[in-house]
């Protein structure tokens, strides 16, 4: 099946963004479908489809009508792509997925990729992981319970719609292979895009000063910032040879300018696979401590050249790589060209959308 026109549906962490931009500069048709947040830049073809999503309690009344109208008037597409969600309704949950046999007259191949803890790709859902961030994420993140109580509860409606209406799933890291129970086909690991243009080269380079160990955590919970906090306090006393500091809630060209004048860089400790913070890090030349397990290079074969260094949850040996890196600090300049060729070999947004686009027209 030719693949000429494509719907974006939702974004986070800028991975539809990418893959708009990819999918446009290819020549295919692409919009993207959003519901009351921006992604990172302007994007021309983008319709708002929960223009009142903080607009209280009347709103809450009206915005699910407001999504069905909108989607009836929505064009028709060879692909509706999700990510995030499986449903153009958000609330109220008991009316989400109504939505689903509208679209599924307007579209030929209704897709979704597993990115972040929705109903269905919650971390929490995955029982063979090592570890993972979901304690630690409830204790300082979520402690109102939003995630137990709320969108766990949905898994069960929210796979029999999976499977009902969609084509084909997709995941992007072992976090998320637990959407192999749910979904009755096969669900194909596929890696993050990532448009390297817009990243600033800003490489780690040798250095005979002391070297600049930054923690970037938007949500210190599920980063795992007090492990980082006691594996720092571990590396004290193994060397004095570094600075740090903890750099959060910033605006975005605060924190490009902070983490530029940074060598290394700890993402985060409770993932499996690194995300999109990383792979940007990895982009602007920085040393990347992030998501980057056996499990996770057994699950998506790119990950097994990549150069991220996994971060452990565990202090002690988390302060033993950081020390290593310290005393080969020499070995900076290779590792930041070993970064951005990793990216462009594998990670490339353009690479990465005609992948999907493969896998579509298979179907």
């Amino acid at each position: 099946m030719s693949i000429n026109k494509v719907l974006l549906v939702n974004d986070t962490r800028g991975a539809h963004e990418y893959l708009y931009r990819a999918f446009n500069q290819m020549g295919v048709e692409c919009d993207i479908a959003l519901f009351g947040w921006p992604t990172i830049n302007k994007i021309t073809r983008s319709y708002n489809f929960d223009p009142l999503r903080k607009a209280g309690i009347a709103g809450k009344v009206v915005r699910p009508f407001i999504n069905l109208y909108n989607l009836h008037k929505l064009e028709e597409y060879d692909v509706a792509s999700f990510v995030h969600r499986i449903s153009f309704i958000d609330k109220p949950h008991f009316l989400r997925y109504m939505d689903l046999p509208i679209l599924r007259d307007k579209v030929k191949v209704m897709s979704y990729t597993g990115l972040g803890c929705d109903e269905l790709s919650f971390i929490a859902g995955n029982g063979k992981l090592p570890y993972s961030p979901c304690d630690s994420c409830q204790k300082y993140d979520d402690p109102a319970g939003y995630c137990p109580r709320k969108v766990r509860p949905l898994q069960t409606r929210s796979s029999k719609a999976l499977n009902k209406y969609f084509d084909s799933v997709y995941s992007i890291g072992v976090e998320y292979s637990h959407l192999a129970s749910l979904y009755k086909k096969e669900v194909y690991p596929m890696p993050l895009p990532v448009d390297i243009s817009e990243i600033p080269w800003m490489p780690t380079r040798s250095v005979s000063r002391k070297v600049k160990v930054v923690h970037t955590p938007s949500r210190s919970g599920f980063k795992g910032t007090e492990q980082v906090l006691k594996a720092i306090e571990i590396l004290k006393s193994k060397t004095n040879d570094f600075t740090f500091n903890i750099v959060s809630g910033l605006s975005f060209d605060e924190y490009i300018k902070v983490i530029g004048n940074a060598d290394v860089i700890i993402d985060q400790v409770w993932s499996q696979s690194p995300g999109m913070n990383a792979l940007w890090l990895l982009g602007m030349g920085k040393i990347v401590l992030s998501g980057n397990t056996e499990v996770a290079r057994n699950y998506i074969s790119e990950y097994q050249e990549s150069p991220i260094i996994d971060a452990s949850p565990v202090p002690e040996i988390l302060a033993n790589s950081l020390h290593e890196l310290i005393l080969d600090k020499s070995r900076f300049n290779d590792m930041s060209e070993r970064g951005i060729q990793y990216l462009k070999d594998n990670h490339d947004h353009n690479l990465i959308a005609k992948r999907y686009l493969d896998s579509w027209a298979e179907i």
